[in-house]
């Protein structure tokens, strides 16, 4: 895909998640976050709008920046960007690919959709509803509540977001959340309660998304880590591989000098 697809397609995703987490930028390119929240990676994370042959400069300062949190570094690299020099820069660092990403575009919609499932955008006292099926479906238990509740709140403030929120009898059975820049839609945090799994919620959501974005004359995408093996749901109603990232993770005992 065109360069600058790719490269809309990750301001996209870095945009969406510094409402998660505490965004730093070392370069025009090169970003961190890190978060008090949550411990997972995915909220402690370095990576690149765009992968240069400077880039392989901005590990040892990355680096630095997790080791002052106290964190192991993990890195988010886009695969066809990954240049040799890069690649042994890693290697010297003791890093090692953990999972894989792929981010998708959607290309033939093909979206089966369960028609009792009511799909509206939330505010107020709605989005606790929201937050505790997120919960069940990332968490199992609500440990986080109060910490995501939060950040929701404050994203119904931000202009490019939408909180989606699906029922299905009054009960809350799926979310997803939009965020746009530009001519792109992202969808995120796409989940269906424990209660509603193989009744097409997801795929439901996703459908609406796409006749939204489509409206509003964006191309919509997503992500998805290969471990957690759904993107075979995903290529099943009409999206495609846009590209690959690399997950890499390092030995915390080996830092770049």
């Amino acid at each position: 895909m065109a360069d600058s697809n790719e490269t809309a397609y990750e301001f996209n995703e870095v945009s969406w998640w510094s409402n998660w987490a505490d965004t730093k930028w070392l370069s025009r390119n090169a970003y961190l976050l890190f978060s008090k929240d949550f411990d997972e990676y995915f909220f402690n994370r370095g990576g690149f709008l765009k992968i240069t042959p400077d880039s392989k400069k901005s590990i040892a300062p990355m680096e630095s920046e997790f080791e002052a949190r106290k964190r192991k570094p993990h890195l988010l690299l886009q695969r066809d960007q990954l240049d040799p020099k890069l690649l042994v820069t890693l290697a010297k660092g003791g890093y090692r690919i953990a999972d894989q990403m792929a981010v998708m575009e959607i290309d033939e919609a093909s979206f089966k959709v369960n028609p009792d499932l009511k799909i509206e955008h939330v505010t107020g006292s709605k989005l606790e509803a929201w937050v505790r099926v997120y919960l069940d479906s990332f968490y199992g238990d609500s440990s986080q509540l109060k910490a995501i509740l939060g950040i929701v709140q404050k994203l119904t403030k931000v202009r490019e977001a939408s909180l989606l929120l699906g029922t299905i009898k009054d009960e809350p059975a799926g979310i997803a959340a939009l965020f746009r820049s530009g001519k792109v839609c992202g969808a995120y945090c796409v989940a269906t309660h424990r209660d509603w799994r193989g009744k097409r919620v997801a795929s439901t959501m996703l459908e609406f998304s796409h006749r939204l974005a489509v409206k509003e004359g964006r191309t919509l995408i997503l992500q998805t880590i290969l471990s957690e093996s759904l993107e075979g749901l995903y290529l099943k109603i009409g999206f495609r591989r846009a590209y690959m990232k690399d997950l890499f993770v390092k030995d915390v005992g080996r830092m770049l000098k």
